[in-house]
């Protein structure tokens, strides 16, 4: 019997592979003997590997002619749904974590008071930080949350945001206002957070004003996007 471990670490390195462009879609894998004396395992733990990237949908195996990437692993997600970013990536199967992160307590910008609708003389926290689904980055964010919200010093301890906001600050966020436009990587130098290969490449910026339950704007959002790595799409029905 195939010892699991070593199949599943497999399928991760090659899943690492593709999403760093190392495997491109289309592209022909090694042959067996190459492939897995790459990977550090046996020919048995390559196939069982395969076999679930196959499943997966990840690769495509055809007799006689070889094994391809079929295609590049995005995450997705409806745009009439509100979930933290923490949530879309577990959805996928993939770990979520953070890095990079800086937390200020400043003076709000012109436009950051005028979206919050508050005072330039209101403190708020900035959160910058980068997002990661299984240590690959694929999101640049730049939260902002007045001040007033925050009962003591803003630590952010929890991968969500939200869960952060409901479970030490008592602030349920019931829905946000969104706009979403493609912006230049060259942007706050987004190209370098999420290793991006110039600064001219397209990035989605998706910005927020998220507001709790009884309609007060809480925080906002400015996510950047990888699009190699998001994919958003919405359901319209007919009426």
């Amino acid at each position: 019997m195939l010892n699991p471990t070593r199949y599943e670490i497999a399928v991760q390195k090659i899943k690492d592979m593709i999403m760093k462009g190392e495997l491109k879609e289309g592209e022909k894998l090694p042959s067996e003997i190459e492939f897995s004396k790459k990977l550090g395992v046996s020919r048995a733990t390559l196939r069982e590997a395969f076999r679930i990237l196959e499943d997966e949908g990840l690769i495509k195996r055809y007799h006689g002619v070889g094994t391809f990437v079929s295609k590049i692993p995005l995450i997705k997600s409806g745009m009439e749904e509100l979930a933290s970013i923490t949530k879309l990536i577990e959805r996928q199967g993939m770990k979520p974590g953070t890095k990079d992160v800086v937390i200020k307590k400043v003076r709000p910008t012109e436009r950051e008071a005028s979206m919050m609708g508050i005072s330039q003389d209101e403190e708020i926290y900035r959160v910058e930080r980068v997002r990661t689904a299984d240590g690959i980055p694929v999101l640049f964010c730049i939260d902002r949350i007045p001040a007033r919200f925050v009962k003591k010093e803003f630590k952010l301890e929890k991968e969500s945001l939200f869960d952060y906001l409901q479970e030490d600050l008592g602030i349920y966020i019931a829905y946000a206002v969104s706009d979403i436009v493609p912006v230049r990587a060259e942007i706050a130098g987004v190209y370098r957070k999420l290793n991006l290969k110039t600064k001219s490449a397209v990035v989605l910026l998706l910005e927020q004003l998220h507001y709790d339950e009884k309609d007060n704007p809480i925080f906002y959002s400015s996510n950047f996007f990888s699009p190699e790595k998001f994919r958003f799409y919405i359901v319209r029905k007919r009426k």
